[in-house]
C-alpha cells in the first residue's frame, strides 16, 4: 500500500490536486463531534467540497474509545452511500474509526477505497500507522493490516492551533514517548530511527516552549514531529512506557498521553543510553530529575498517591512490554514500584 504525506499550510490545496483527478463524488466524512467545528475544518472543507462539487456523508456518532458496535453502525452507512473515499478529521480516536471502516470495508468490497487522514492534534501519529484501537466488551484490541494506514496523510497545522495546553501537554508527549521508544526499540531499523531522531528533534525542546508561550512555528514543528514520531512507531511498535500506560487510562482516567508521561522517567533510566541522552541534553546521572523536571514544565502532574499501583502493575500490556529493549525482571517491576510510589 502507498503511503503520500503532505505538510504545512499548503497541504489542504493537495489534498485537493490529489482527489481532483479521481472524480470523486461522494466523500465519507468521518470527524470529531466537536473539535471540527473549533478547529476551523468545517470552513476550510466546506469550501474544498463546494469546489470539487461534491456530496458528503458525514460520520461522527462514536466514542473517545472506539467500540465495536460503532464501527458496525459506522461500516453500515459507509456500505450504504457507495462513497468514493474516506476522509477522516479528528484526533487519534476519529482516524482510528475511519481507518478501521475503510479496513473492513476493502475486504467486504475488494475495491480499493482511498483514505485521507487529516489530524486536528498533534501527538498520536494515527496519520501515519498501519493499526488502530478498538474495544471490543470492554477489552482495548489493537488491529493490523496494511489496509489500515492511510493512503494520505494531510497535515495541516492551523487545525492544532486552538487546542488548549492540556491536550496540548498530552499529545505532545505521547508522540515524544513514541520518538524515543522508537529510538531504543528492539525492533529498531535504520529507518525507523531516522524518523525517531527527526521526531525528537522537532519535538524536545518545542514542546514546553509551546505550553509557556504558544505560537505558529512551534505549532507548526510539533505536528510535524508528531507524523515522525508515528511514522517510527509504524515500523517498530512500542514499548514498556506504553505498555504500563492503558491501566491508568482504564482505570483512572488519565488520557494517554498523560498515562505514558507517569513512566516515562524511569524508563529513560533505564533504557537509555548516551546517544539518547546527547540527544535530549540530559544528564545520565540525573535523567530521571531532569524528565520529572521537564512535564512539570508540561503542567503534567505526577503525583500518584490517589492511584493503586499494585493493581496498575498488573495489567501490563504484555505485547509491547516485549518490544523492550531491556528484559523487564520481577527485581525491576518492584523498582519500577518504588519510583511510582515515591512520585509527588
Amino acid at each position: 500500500m502507498k503511503h503520500e504525506f503532505y505538510i504545512g499550510e499548503n497541504a489542504l490545496m493537495e489534498m485537493q490536486r490529489i482527489i481532483e483527478p479521481l472524480l470523486i463524488k461522494h466523500v465519507f466524512l468521518v470527524r470529531g463531534r466537536s473539535s471540527y467545528l473549533q478547529c476551523g475544518a468545517a470552513n476550510k472543507l466546506h469550501k474544498i467540497w463546494q469546489q470539487i462539487n461534491c456530496q458528503v456523508t458525514e460520520f461522527n456518532q462514536f466514542s473517545t474509545n472506539p467500540k465495536e458496535e460503532e464501527l458496525l453502525i459506522g461500516l453500515e452507512l459507509f456500505n450504504k452511500t457507495k462513497a468514493d473515499c474516506i476522509i477522516a478529521v479528528g484526533g487519534g480516536s476519529v482516524l482510528d474509526m475511519a481507518k478501521l471502516i475503510r479496513y473492513n470495508a476493502m475486504l467486504l468490497t475488494n475495491r480499493h477505497i482511498p483514505l485521507f487522514a487529516i489530524p486536528t492534534t498533534a501527538g498520536t501519529g494515527a496519520e501515519a500507522t498501519h493499526f488502530a484501537v478498538l474495544y471490543k466488551n470492554g477489552i482495548k484490541h489493537s488491529i493490523e493490516h496494511e489496509y489500515i494506514q492511510p493512503d494520505y496523510a494531510i497535515i495541516y497545522p492551523p487545525f492544532t492551533y486552538a487546542n488548549p495546553p492540556y491536550l496540548t501537554a498530552c499529545t505532545g508527549i505521547d508522540a515524544l514517548a513514541q520518538s524515543i521508544e522508537a529510538f531504543w526499540n528492539k525492533n529498531a531499523t535504520t529507518e525507523s530511527k531516522q524518523y525517531a531522531i527527526k521526531a525528537i528533534h522537532l519535538l524536545w525542546k518545542q514542546l514546553p516552549l509551546l505550553i509557556q508561550s504558544p505560537s505558529p512555528q512551534l505549532r507548526n514543528e510539533v505536528a510535524e514531529g508528531a507524523y515522525w514520531a508515528g511514522r517510527a512507531i509504524n515500523i517498530t511498535k512500542t514499548t514498556a512506557p506504553h505498555a504500563y500506560s492503558y491501566a491508568f487510562t482504564s482505570d483512572y482516567g488519565y488520557p494517554h498521553g498523560h498515562a505514558v508521561a507517569l513512566t516515562l522517567p524511569f524508563f529513560i533510566a533505564l533504557n537509555g543510553n548516551n546517544e539518547l541522552y546527547k540527544l535530549l541534553q540530559i544528564d545520565s546521572r540525573n535523567c530521571v530529575q531532569d524528565m520529572i523536571a521537564y512535564l512539570k514544565q508540561l503542567n503534567l502532574d505526577c503525583n500518584l498517591t490517589h492511584v493503586n499501583i499494585d493493581k496498575i502493575l498488573q495489567k501490563v500490556n504484555t505485547q509491547r512490554l516485549s518490544n523492550n529493549p531491556i528484559l523487564i525482571t520481577n527485581k525491576i517491576v518492584q523498582q519500577l514500584r518504588d519510583y511510582l510510589t515515591s512520585t509527588k
